[in-house]
């Protein structure tokens, strides 16, 4: 049943020095809506939450439009799509704590027009592909909307291009053909003053989302998630590509997904027309075919033989194949890769397995990543490789004297190292579409290993049981010997040789290269597990060891950082091994020349889930190290951020008063978190800070959804924040949020410190002025239950 939502915000704009996309006289519909969300769009809401904005969950086009152009009846033709689909009116929210849909009222569609008739070759202009740009990276704002841009560049009176882009938590590949096609019915009948022709929709994306709820609880859901987890397995993890080695200064200043870039490389038709011929013989579909090929150039690459890669999937039925929205699925593949096997083998492996997922579709992705089968057994859906074949959805849409062409867009950013699509157009063909990162890849290298896909291509249509390592003998780019990896041995851009580059303690280290070779042969990674084993005591670290499962002190960690950045001349924080905690990850880092973190109090312990953060402040030491083992046992659905010192950031000046520090933090903490209520819990002196932060909170409005203190003494609180903070604001209906805790045992480790967390009913001392014994037991009781709900 639908709900109404009085507070759903209004439709704006947040596009500079434009016409506004949507008229302030939008007209009045009798209902706003909450409905659920998909895990689809938790998964993306969850991604924005990471890099508010990130524009690469967004989907840009351009369409190109010749003849004459009536712009204010195209943008009357977009209104009346708003009209007919939902999701194009639709925002997020938080709503009793999960994340719903805000289906908003129909609005009127402006379309800003830029004039650029006035410059040379308008159309190839350096200031229409500066727009272009800018477009395509629009900053969407999932909260207040639209999830819908447009703008409409002019070159000459009868040469447009329009640009609309939409956030992918709203629409899918095929959602853009289904736009397309709308438009130009809609557009159509508005010239010729009819009613357009389109079939009514059977239901809305909302009535999906409903049915996906209830789907989640049945027998076939239960029966596709034990298919998974019974064709999958366990213990695998991520496919490492060999890196470029990236040149001085090339290194983007944004966030690694909000940097992309795409090259591509036209299959001919004479090999064309060979893959279909090899499809026929062989009983498989082009897209078995080219998925095949693809696994095996991963296989070439980096010599792993257990090859995992993501592929984007429909998920449509005839009652949903005409609505825009987020239906689109992803699917895991896995392929185990035999010494001397043959391509007909492996063609054979991909279909089989291709055609199980089809059977399977349905059960979202995320209920494979929260499955204690796979959690539970060494096993990572860490996915940097996707792969998506796909019929073109948009075509050619002549309407009255207008010609409307789909053009190939830009990257808006790269959320993963590699997205290949082939895209399959009647008017050319199948064409290789490689979206990467252009901070790990070179275009030249990128351009290189298509082309090697191509070699590939050629060499199994001439002969389907050629072996894989002698596929494409002509291609120098891929080795002609593959050396026998395993699916958790060493990646092929670690196996160079370590005499090439000296470091420090070069000679003690060769020393154990041997007994090393079987887990690491990078020279940085050495180092750091020479590092690491010397600086912490410990000598059983592997490099995929997280360092906060030894146990160590928070001050240790401490000195390992500091001497990183001493070795390797970068800026680390105490937050950048929380984001990279292995020595693997920390090897990335350095060769990336990347320290994350280090310009925010703000330290993203768990950044991804659907439930409101826990914001856990710092103690007297300044650091959240100790708060990383929460994490690891809180539950994949609860975001945690860890609230340090603003000294511990990087070339920052401590803070002084507390009224400023907290002040400081909430401005953080607000980024992430608009509204309340706010989650606050305090260890040892941030008890006293979140009873600052509190207050302030409650002086601005909001609210709190709860207050906790972890290990804070009654005697250290300063009277004054005692008096004003807990006896005039907690004195009311919400002074059921406020507890204090303090355990009588040291809990320097993050082990330590979940220890006490775990066992506080047993070690808790309670402090406070507002209540009896009795009460002060119960309430520990409650906040223990509150917390133990936030942490399943």
């Amino acid at each position: 049943m639908k709900q109404h939502f009085q507070s759903a915000t209004g439709v704006t704009t947040n596009t500079p020095d434009e016409t506004p996309v949507v008229s302030s006289t939008a007209p009045q519909a009798d209902e706003v809506y909450v409905m659920p969300a998909t895990q689809g769009q938790v998964r993306f809401w969850s991604l924005d939450q990471m890099h508010p904005g990130n524009p690469a969950l967004n989907m840009p086009l351009m369409w190109q439009c010749l003849g004459e152009l009536n712009v204010d009846l195209l943008a009357k033709a977009f209104t009346l799509a708003v009209r007919r689909h939902e999701m194009l009116r639709t925002t997020f929210a938080m709503v009793d704590e999960r994340l719903s849909q805000i289906i908003g009222v129909p609005y009127s569609v402006a379309l800003p027009v830029k004039d650029l008739q006035h410059l040379p070759d308008a159309a190839n202009s350096p200031e229409a592909g500066r727009l272009i740009r800018e477009h395509a990276a629009y900053r969407m704002d999932l909260f207040n909307g639209p999830l819908l841009a447009l703008k409409l560049l002019k070159f000459a009176p009868q040469h447009h291009l329009l640009l609309v882009t939409m956030h992918h938590i709203i629409c899918d590949g095929i959602s853009l053909g289904i736009l397309l096609r709308d438009i130009a019915v809609f557009y159509e009948a508005l010239m010729e003053e009819k009613e357009p022709v389109l079939s009514d929709l059977p239901i809305q994306f909302a009535d999906f989302a409903v049915w996906q709820e209830e789907w989640r609880k049945s027998e076939a859901a239960e029966m596709s998630l034990n298919f998974w987890r019974k064709t999958l397995g366990t213990n695998f993890g991520r496919l490492e590509l060999p890196h470029d080695a990236t040149p001085e200064g090339r290194r983007d200043v944004r966030t690694d997904s909000e940097s992309g870039d795409i090259e591509t490389l036209l299959i001919s038709p004479e090999l064309t027309a060979l893959a279909h011929k090899f499809c026929k013989n062989q009983n498989v579909t082009l897209n078995i075919l080219l998925f095949s090929i693809f696994c095996a150039l991963l296989h070439r690459m980096t010599g792993q033989r257990d090859i995992v890669i993501g592929s984007p999937c429909a998920n449509r039925n005839e009652d949903t194949e005409e609505l825009i929205g987020l239906f689109m699925n992803i699917q895991v593949l896995r392929v185990g890769i035999e010494p001397q096997e043959t391509f007909r083998s492996l063609l054979t492996k991909v279909q089989d397995w291709t055609l199980g997922a089809y059977e399977n579709q349905e059960l979202p992705f995320e209920e494979l990543i929260y499955d204690s089968h796979f959690s539970h057994n060494n096993t990572s859906f860490e996915i940097p490789i996707f792969f998506l074949y796909q019929k073109s959805f948009m075509v050619i849409q002549r309407v009255a004297g207008l010609e409307i062409t789909p053009l190939r867009s830009m990257s808006p950013g790269a959320v993963f190292e590699w997205m290949f699509a082939i895209v399959d157009r009647p008017e050319e063909g199948p064409r290789l579409q490689l979206e990467y990162n252009p901070n790990y890849f070179r275009p030249g290298t990128i351009q290189r290993y298509l082309k090697s896909f191509i070699a590939l291509l050629e060499s199994a249509v001439q002969e389907s049981s050629i072996q894989l390592e002698k596929m494409a003998p002509a291609d120098d780019f891929l080795p002609a010997k593959l050396p026998d990896t395993q699916s958790q041995g060493v990646p092929r851009r670690n196996m160079r040789s370590v005499h090439e580059k000296q470091f420090d303690g070069g000679a003690a280290i060769m020393e154990k290269l041997d007994e090393q070779v079987a887990t690491i042969s990078d020279p940085i990674e050495i180092q750091l597990l020479e590092l690491w084993r010397s600086m912490l005591g410990v000598e059983e670290i592997s490099a995929d060891t997280n360092v906060f499962s030894l146990g160590v002190s928070s001050l240790s960690i401490l000195r390992l950082v500091t001497r990183m950045n001493s070795l390797y001349s970068m800026g680390f924080g105490l937050a950048s091994l929380i984001s990279a905690p292995t020595i693997k990850m920390v090897a990335d880092l350095v060769r990336r020349r990347y320290a994350p973190n280090t310009v925010t109090s703000l330290v993203p312990i768990q950044p991804v889930g659907t439930k409101r953060p826990l914001f856990i402040v710092h103690g007297a030491g300044g650091n959240v190290v100790n708060f990383y083992g929460i994490s690891t046992r809180i539950g994949a659905d609860q975001p945690v951020y860890g609230v340090q010192a603003q000294a511990l950031e990087l070339n920052q000046p401590a803070l002084l008063h507390l009224e400023d520090m907290a002040a400081h933090y909430l401005k953080e903490i607000r980024r992430v978190q608009p509204k309340g209520p706010y989650h606050l819990l305090g260890y040892s002196f941030g008890g006293i800070m979140v009873l600052e932060m509190a207050h302030q909170l409650l002086a601005a409005g909001e609210t709190i959804g709860l207050l906790g203190m972890l290990d804070s003494r009654k005697k250290r609180l300063h009277p004054r924040i005692v008096r004003r903070t807990i006896l005039k604001q907690w004195a009311g209906p919400t002074r059921r949020s406020c507890w204090f805790f303090h355990s009588q045992r040291g809990h320097g480790g993050a082990k330590g410190w979940w220890d006490f967390f775990s066992k506080i009913l047993r070690n808790v001392e309670c402090a406070t002025p507002l209540r009896s014994p009795h009460e002060c037991s119960q309430h520990c009781q409650l906040f223990l239950r509150i917390l133990t709900r936030l942490t399943q």
